[in-house]
């Protein structure tokens, strides 16, 4: 479990599935994560995805997290480091909020900040990638503010409704993860 201020990262349980189908099918959620075209998600396809986290946690092939507000004890997202390369340390992440009451609030910020420091501190990757549509302009700004940078672009790579969208491709590396800490701390963000 890692906690921040705002947020604590630990494992998806069953009791967050309620909580997960409150807010994963719905439209804006899903356009936004670019997953709109597989349709609606059952109960029992979460439930059997929540179980798969606890299993591929502990193979090593991907860690995935829930994103908790601390101070209402309530499931708001979830994060994680997949697409693992253990030779070259090298992996992608993901970020989901769920809930859109908790859009654009930090929350997001300090969940991936967690995630980042436990990929870089923890697991010692090297490398950490992402990719994000073009229009969705709050996620990029909060994956600038944790240190990525844009290091291309797939054009027109995803149908969403009823045009083609960029993705663009993000990455931070170790070193300068740790620069941009020293310059945050510096300057008292």
């Amino acid at each position: 479990m890692f906690v921040g201020k705002m947020v604590r990262l630990r494992s998806f349980e069953l009791s967050d599935l309620d909580e997960i189908m409150k807010h994963w099918n719905v439209r804006d959620l899903r356009q936004l994560l670019g997953s709109i075209d597989r349709g609606a998600v059952s109960s029992h396809e979460e439930e059997e995805w929540i179980r798969n986290t606890w299993k591929r946690r502990q193979e090593r092939e991907a860690f995935t997290m829930a994103i908790e507000d601390i101070a209402k004890g309530k499931l708001i997202g979830g994060l994680g480091i997949f697409n693992i390369d253990w030779t070259s340390r090298s992996a992608e992440i993901g970020i989901s909020i769920h809930n859109p009451k908790y859009w654009g609030k930090g929350y997001g910020k300090e969940a991936l900040s967690l995630l980042i420091e436990f990929a870089f501190r923890d697991l010692n990757f090297n490398r950490l990638g992402l990719e994000v549509f073009e229009f969705n302009l709050r996620a990029k700004k909060c994956y600038i503010n944790v240190g990525f940078q844009e290091v291309g672009r797939w054009r027109k790579k995803k149908y969403i409704n009823g045009k083609y969208h960029d993705s663009i491709l993000m990455d931070i590396l170790k070193n300068e993860w740790k620069k941009h800490l020293t310059n945050r701390s510096r300057i008292g963000k």
